[in-house]
């Protein structure tokens, strides 16, 4: 992959799988190698429809994201976030751009609630797709911005604008009218994360045994880049948790709630969750890569105009208040929808702890990572 810089960063060694016998659940794969044949292309997205509307998670693999790729953005991901807190904290997310469901820069592990025994254990530096330019960076991503803007528009070219392609296939109107409502714009909130979940001191009795709580996405599509620690699970139903299996090369795809919305609720927005890795892999660094992809700021997140939904009566509104995209990040920021989906790992009072957040308010119940 061609280089926009000369100073090297070290390699980062994955963990080996785990060896333990997991309660895994079944997804459909999505080979993106067969989308040039038209026949193939109809395969997909009844297949991409099987996905969504089962259990709204799915892999998808031959997306065309070289190992060699995503490997460079592994070191890079490692070397940007062992920075030390004050080559960090000028590049913080801001209080404005949280509350308006931007991200971008780093949001500290300090920044996420542990108030109900959750571990400061996740560290992650947002990438927003809009203002990758004109967006001051640390220096060692600053130089390595071309490669960053690669690996977006790969994502968005190879792997979003296909499924797209499948959805209006399955939703049986015009390409351009599904296409539209992904525009790049000034109003575009899409993302790219890097992210590590640090192992957890030995002393781990002190916390509950999970890493992020469950929560649903708020966006259309999340792509979250296939690695071996295993800790992501989805709810199959309610109280009933599975794991993802960890296949190399593949990214994992789950659908989130504007798509939801967008469906009538056809497509299903997952719950899924972050807990501790199995023993074999519990003192590993989990580090990776997510996209998350969003409607169009000013999109309505009502049911498309579908003969698709109005034979399946889902062409309805699913809440009363119909929402633009960017307003949605609002409404939800600020307290819409707040659910827990965790009570299932409840806190033991005085005994789940974590000293380094003060009157950090629910945020374990909310979509903090979406």
């Amino acid at each position: 992959m061609p280089s926009d810089t000369s100073d090297a960063i070290p390699k980062f060694t994955q963990c080996e799988p785990t060896t333990e016998v997991l309660d895994y659940v079944d997804l459909v794969n999505l080979d993106l190698s067969n989308y040039d044949d038209l026949s193939s292309r109809a395969q997909l997205a009844k297949d991409l429809l099987k996905g969504v509307v089962t259990h709204g998670i799915l892999t998808v693999s031959n997306h065309g994201i070289t190992e060699e790729r995503h490997n460079t953005h592994v070191d890079l991901a490692n070397a940007l976030l062992t920075l030390p807190p004050s080559k960090k904290r000028p590049y913080e997310n801001s209080p404005q751009e949280e509350a308006q469901g931007r991200y971008a820069g780093f949001k500290p592990s300090c920044g996420l609630s542990t108030k109900e025994g959750f571990h400061k254990t996740v560290d992650h530096y947002n990438i927003s797709v809009w203002d990758l330019a004109s967006r001051s960076h640390p220096p060692l991503l600053q130089s390595r911005m071309i490669q960053v803007s690669e690996l977006i528009d790969l994502v968005r070219r190879q792997v979003l604008e296909k499924l797209l392609h499948l959805v209006a296939l399955i939703l049986e109107v015009p390409e351009e009218s599904i296409l539209s409502t992904h525009a790049l714009s000034n109003e575009t909130t899409d993302y790219l994360r890097y992210i590590v979940y640090n192992p957890r001191p030995a002393t781990d009795g002190k916390y509950r045994d999970l890493y992020l709580a469950g929560h649903t996405d708020l966006g259309s599509f999340t792509f979250t880049f296939a690695q071996p620690v295993s800790s992501l699970q989805v709810r199959v139903s309610p109280g009933e948790w599975k794991w993802v299996r960890y296949i190399p090369g593949t990214l994992v795809v789950n659908v989130g709630e504007a798509f939801e919305l967008m469906t009538g609720g056809l497509f299903k927005a997952p719950v899924h969750r972050m807990v501790k890795p199995p023993e074999d892999q519990e003192r590993a660094k989990r580090l990776g890569l997510i996209y998350f992809a969003r409607p169009a700021g000013t999109q309505r997140l009502e049911p498309i105009d579908s003969p698709v939904l109005r034979r399946m009566g889902v062409d309805k509104p699913l809440d009363k208040k119909i929402y633009t995209m960017k307003e949605y990040l609002y409404a939800r920021r600020h307290g819409y929808k707040r659910l827990d989906f965790d009570r299932d790992r409840l806190r033991q009072e005085g005994y789940h702890i974590d000293p380094c957040i003060k009157d950090a308010q629910g945020l374990e119940t909310t979509s903090i990572a979406t």
